[in-house]
């Protein structure tokens, strides 16, 4: 099998009501005209609104994993790759319109046995660039991985509109692939453990995994020509409220630096992690010292995973530094 989409849900049956047709319109119209096999995995995080029931009777051919109890995005990702058969994994949300020809330049990428994966280029609800290709710089003492090739006009990135067009001229590389829509190779998403289970219920997941990744050697990708609508955070926003949320991002973003940093970069980062205590007390953000605290209780299972993964970095933190690609300006 060549593609397996996995999308995670936890109580989105009616983000799957209103995106799933579009996901597998484009499915079955890429294995038509690409003479290629596909399959659809859907991994239901203990969802309580009837999601699984609803599934198998009015899409039977979708594959339906679930678990009872819901353990956020990293499990649910993990479970649905774990049983898809393809050699590529197109990772999708499930508040996401998929455009058609989306799936068409994914597996060029992977003629290169060291692409890791691809990430894909997302509009806004009313049609306007969102987000895609990330650049990535380092910034006292932390990994700053958010910015847009786009954003500001930094790179004229235009997509065909020729459907026969189905892969960018230029080969653009990403700092990080953005979980909620990119592909990447199978076997060395396993061979990475997948996403960690540190990083639950969500948020940076996947810039764990991107890092890892790139640090081993392996390349990552933006493909602008696959092409989403993303409703950001319809998931998310259920889960939680603000105060909660923002202690698991300030405590996953410390995580991240911990467990993948060289000796150096993680010395700086520590102290400028302490510096920042006083500067958020004064600033009123609790939410910052309830993270360190909850990720300071992690550091066991930090010196585990760290003594596992440094036989495998091939290339210094410096080197993962990625700005504005050559030429300044790109075609897809």
């Amino acid at each position: 099998m060549d593609l397996s989409l996995v999308i995670p849900t936890w109580n989105g049956r009616h983000l799957l009501e209103r995106y799933l047709p579009a996901v597998l319109g484009e499915l079955e119209r890429w294995q038509r005209t690409q003479g290629a096999v596909g399959e659809l995995v859907v991994s239901d995080d203990g969802s309580t609104d009837d999601t699984g029931t609803w599934l198998q009777s009015h899409y039977p051919q979708v594959r339906l994993v679930h678990s009872p109890q819901n353990g956020g995005f990293s499990a649910a990702v993990n479970r649905g790759v774990a049983v898809a058969d393809g050699a590529v994994i197109v990772l999708l949300n499930n508040d996401l319109y998929l455009f058609s020809h989306a799936l068409d330049p994914i597996l060029p990428w992977f003629v290169d046995p060291d692409c890791f994966g691809c990430t894909f280029r997302a509009l806004d609800r009313v049609g306007a660039f969102s987000t895609g290709g990330k650049q990535a710089e380092w910034a006292r003492g932390f990994w700053h991985v958010w910015k847009n090739y786009e954003a500001g006009g930094t790179v004229d990135v235009a997509v065909s509109e020729n459907p026969s067009a189905t892969t960018s001229r230029l080969r653009l590389p990403s700092a990080k692939l953005v979980g909620g829509f990119c592909a990447f190779r199978r076997a060395m998403f396993q061979e990475l453990g997948g996403f960690d289970l540190l990083f639950s219920p969500y948020y940076w997941e996947d810039t764990d995994l991107s890092f890892r990744a790139r640090k081993r050697g392996w390349t990552i990708g933006y493909e602008p020509c696959a092409q989403v609508r993303h409703e950001v955070s319809a998931t998310v926003v259920l889960h939680a409220g603000r105060f909660r949320r923002q202690r698991v991002i300030e405590r996953n973003r410390l995580l991240f630096h911990w467990l993948n940093l060289d000796g150096g970069n993680l010395a700086r980062n520590l102290a400028w992690t302490h510096l920042l205590l006083l500067q958020m007390l004064l600033k009123g953000n609790f939410a910052y010292h309830a993270g360190y605290l909850s990720a300071m209780s992690c550091w066991p299972a930090i010196l585990r995973r760290r003594h596992a993964d440094r036989r495998h970095w091939r290339l210094p933190d410096v080197a993962l530094a990625l700005g504005v690609p050559p030429g300044g300006k790109s075609t897809a």
